[in-house]
């Protein structure tokens, strides 16, 4: 059984219209607690999703992506405004984002926050279950640090114990930037107090690698999750293929069936305002220490 805590319960009246034609709370009115016996079928207020769950075994908040379309990817617009940002950056850089193109995803759940090493530490205390390196490298045996050092089995492994998923990497991109297709989660001009990343230039942000989840709220996405740019290279679902972006489907894409590792998203902490752009992907290296992850879940169509 699958329990869930509403963190935002919304009268009708205080709801708003999206240019995609659904209903998104402005205010938090109540608390409740209820269950729901398959994570598919996430928690309804009326005849709407949540804006907010928090899933029970976890602790972890998630919030509600509406189902519709958005744009995926970097354009030829992108690419003008980035010779202002990078001009000394080969433009093929570029050729794995490329083309832009419009993706419809069904709605969806998203962990607010990445997986933390509290939370990763109650997995391996339930399961027994041994990561690659995860033991070896501890960040300051914080619990509400990021889990860092994990491979892309050792992330899926924790998913699939808690009864969700790994984000598609179209979830997570539209997660990340919403609908517009802006650079960052939190707009196109850069600012880097809003995301924990020292761009190799020391304690910039205030922490010597990662930071706990939460610390940078301004740099938020539109739908609320935390940190999707800089702090950790996440793990997606999808295998890794630089040129799946030209023959990729627009509706529900879920990657290519195999590939050279899985995608990484969002950058790290030692990246640059490049990496850690929305549209920015990696083919994963599971040795690297700057790999995290944050699990997704269906949530039912607003009706």
């Amino acid at each position: 059984m699958f329990n869930y805590t509403q963190t935002s319960q919304v009268k009708k009246s205080e709801m708003q219209f999206s240019k995609l034609g659904y209903l998104f709370p402005l205010s938090i009115l109540s608390l409740l607690v209820f269950a729901c016996h398959d994570p598919i079928e996430s928690p309804l207020v009326g005849n709407l999703p949540l804006e907010t769950i928090t899933t029970a075994k976890d602790n972890a908040v998630m919030v509600y992506v509406p189902a519709g379309e958005f744009l995926m990817g970097t354009s030829d617009e992108d690419m003008e405004a980035f010779k202002e940002f990078f001009p000394l950056r080969d433009p093929v850089r570029y050729d794995n984002e490329r083309p832009q193109r419009t993706v419809y995803v069904d709605a969806f759940y998203i962990d607010k926050f990445e997986v933390t090493n509290e939370q990763y530490k109650q997995f391996l205390t339930e399961t027994g279950y041994e990561p690659t390196h995860y033991l070896d490298y501890d960040p300051h045996n914080a619990p509400d640090f990021p889990a860092a050092v994990l491979n892309w089995e050792d992330a899926a492994a924790y998913a699939n114990w808690v009864g969700k998923r790994l984000p598609t990497e179209a979830e997570w991109e539209k997660a990340a930037r919403g609908t517009d297709g802006r650079h960052w989660p939190w707009g196109n001009e850069w600012d880097d107090t809003k995301l924990s990343g020292n761009d190799g230039t020391g304690l910039r942000d205030g922490y010597r690698e990662t930071a706990p989840v939460g610390q940078f709220p301004q740099g938020a996405s539109p739908y609320g999750a935390h940190d999707m740019a800089g702090n950790l290279w996440e793990w997606v679902a999808d295998w890794y293929d630089p040129n799946y972006y030209r023959n990729a489907p627009n509706v529900n894409p879920k990657g290519p069936e195999t590939g050279d590792g899985h995608v990484l998203k969002g950058g790290g902490w030692a990246e640059n305002h490049d990496f850690t752009r929305c549209a920015s992907r990696l083919g994963g290296n599971p040795g690297s220490l700057i790999r995290g992850f944050r699990c997704a879940m269906d949530a039912p169509p607003a009706e």
